[in-house]
């Protein structure tokens, strides 16, 4: 009974970061489409008009957003790299617990520095 429910809940999991992946995927391709949209239709950009579209708030929450989402779509992308080839033995175990460690800092520290870059704060 415990195995049963312990693969419901791995089933589950898995779903939901498959199907998590492919969003950040799809709000990752909207963006690159958005920023070629704008560089395309706006031609030559000087600083002054680069700066105030990317001070605009629209450009703020969109770039967050991508932000946020490139961080979850690497960490399940990492994530299944280190569960699917650091396993069996205790070594590979502890390996992948470290290597975890790694990675979530990695990211956070994306996240952050990317955040404060982006509103305005470095």
């Amino acid at each position: 009974m415990v195995s049963t429910v312990s693969n419901r809940l791995a089933a589950k999991r898995g779903l939901i970061d498959f199907i998590l992946q492919r969003l950040t995927a799809v709000v990752l391709g909207i963006y690159v489409i958005h920023l070629t949209l704008v560089f395309a239709l706006n031609g030559d950009m000087d600083y002054t008009a680069w700066r105030s579209y990317f001070n605009s708030g629209y450009s703020l929450l969109l770039a967050s957003l991508t932000i946020v989402c490139v961080v979850l779509h690497g960490w399940i992308g990492m994530w299944t790299i280190g569960t699917d080839y650091l396993i069996g033995s205790p070594i590979k175990r502890a390996a992948r617990v470290i290597y975890q460690l790694i990675v979530v800092f990695i990211l956070a520290a994306y996240l952050v520095f990317s955040m404060m870059l982006i509103w305005g704060y470095l």
